[in-house]
């Protein structure tokens, strides 16, 4: 049996706490190395909390550790990603990598060097998205041509609709962007009571024309990820049938067709005697996904991250890359190109590759 994964972490804000708590949730997987932190006086009630050893540079974490998880603001990525790169340090960064087009270039040029280094980015890596994927998978659906996503903005988005349209890191796209502001009744947010002042919500509605005729609608209100009023929705377009959201109907033959729902099976409900937990997602007999970590408690975005950091070690033993630096930049730079339409509320052509 393989030994728990040495994981370093650089930074100690809000998203590196998501990784101490999967570590210390799956110990026999995970095991915290240490942190680097560049003011560790500034971080005392995070130290206190997690009582992680600190270290004041990569290079002495990483030679206690199986890689480092980069988890610092998204203005410092760029910069530190070239810095460890520089240094040899295997790494998987949180995204974004990147910020701008001048951060694009940079990592750009890093990539084409094939670095030991992959992305977090965690929505392909969410149990749906993933039972969503695998059914694609199957070919039941033909091909796909068609997405629209509103489940997490710009880049997440986007890394959703690239993999659900099979479009690789060569790629023409014309984006054309609409913002809407517009209002919305308050709701509890992080442990804040609402009030009953109305607030306001910026809506993008962003349309991609990919070469060769494949196309996807990016529409999202930032809202939806705080608000419990807003929900997410998800629709792919085979040329046998779709999957809306978590509905699939599918052509099998002439006048024949069938209608499915991926369902999901939670452990730890009325006579069950495990842990609370997902035990895996099915469409009829089909089943599409399987929790590696079912016997914890872990929320969908903790399966993922951990789904990550497991695919980190089989990348850095066996170079099966899951989330490469160059696909992240893909999403970023479709993602400024859309930021640049939605500002302007015309159309933007984007060439990569």
């Amino acid at each position: 049996m393989n030994s728990p994964i040495r994981i370093g972490i650089i930074g100690g804000g809000w998203r590196a706490s998501y990784y101490l708590r999967i570590a210390s949730l799956l110990p026999h997987l995970f095991h915290i190395s240490g942190v680097v932190l560049r003011d560790p006086t500034k971080y005392s009630d995070f130290l206190a909390r997690w009582n992680v050893p600190v270290y004041r540079s990569a290079e002495e974490l990483s030679a206690k550790s199986d890689f480092l998880v980069l988890a610092v603001s998204k203005t410092a990525a760029a910069a530190c990603i070239a810095d460890l790169v520089a240094a040899d340090i295997p790494v998987l960064a949180e995204t974004p990598p990147a910020t701008s087009l001048a951060e694009y270039e940079q990592l750009a040029a890093i990539a084409a060097r094939n670095p030991c280094i992959q992305v977090a980015e965690q929505y392909p890596l969410l149990p749906h998205n993933q039972a969503r994927t695998a059914y694609l998978g199957s070919g039941k659906l033909g091909d796909v041509h068609h997405v629209q996503v509103s489940a997490g903005h710009g880049y997440h988005g986007i890394s959703l609709i690239r993999q659900w349209l099979n479009i690789g890191t060569t790629l023409e796209c014309e984006i054309i962007g609409r913002r809407f502001s517009m209002p919305i009744a308050d709701t509890p947010h992080r442990g804040q009571v609402s009030s009953n002042e109305p607030g306001v919500e910026q809506q993008d509605i962003a349309i991609f024309s990919f070469a060769g005729g494949k196309s996807a609608v990016l529409d999202f209100a930032r809202s939806q990820y705080f608000s419990t009023i807003r929900s997410n929705r998800i629709l792919i377009r085979g040329t046998h049938g779709e999957i809306q959201d978590n509905t699939i109907t599918r052509k099998i033959a002439p006048d024949y067709f069938e209608t499915a729902t991926i369902q999901r099976t939670q452990q730890g409900q009325e006579g069950s005697l495990f842990n609370l937990s997902l035990a895996r997602l099915q469409a009829g007999a089909d089943i599409l996904y399987r929790n590696p970590f079912a016997s914890h408690s872990l929320s969908d975005e903790e399966i993922g991250i951990a789904e990550a950091l497991l695919r980190m070690r089989i990348f850095l033993q066996e170079g099966i890359s899951f989330y490469s630096l160059s696909e992240a930049l893909t999403d970023v730079r479709l993602g400024l190109s859309m930021d640049e339409a939605l500002a302007s509320s015309g159309a933007v052509t984007v060439r990569i590759g």
